[in-house]
């Protein structure tokens, strides 16, 4: 068979693995926060920087994976309704 095929289970389960995903890497980031007691002040801002930078760039990540996760459940979506549409219209010319 020649062509393009399309495996919408396939890519469900590829959805599923991106949005788990996401979530460990939304649980990583709030999984960063500086402790309460790191000594003098000027460390302790240093360090509470540094982990929300963290944080925030793991969070985006996250935000990344999660957008791609949509992405991915919108392919499956729309090849579905394609081979739903192909399926009806061939029925027609045959009938």
């Amino acid at each position: 068979m020649t062509g393009f095929h399309a495996d919408p289970s396939a890519l469900d389960a590829l959805a599923l693995r991106l949005e788990d995903t996401a979530d460990e890497y939304r649980s990583a980031a709030d999984s960063l926060a500086a402790p309460d007691d790191l000594g003098p002040a000027p460390v302790s801002a240093a360090l509470t920087a540094l982990t929300g930078e963290w944080s925030g760039r793991i969070r985006a990540v996250g935000t990344d994976f999660a957008g791609a996760a949509t992405g991915v459940r919108t392919a499956a979506k729309a090849y579905r309704a394609a081979d739903a549409a192909a399926a009806e219209e061939l029925g027609r010319a045959d009938g």
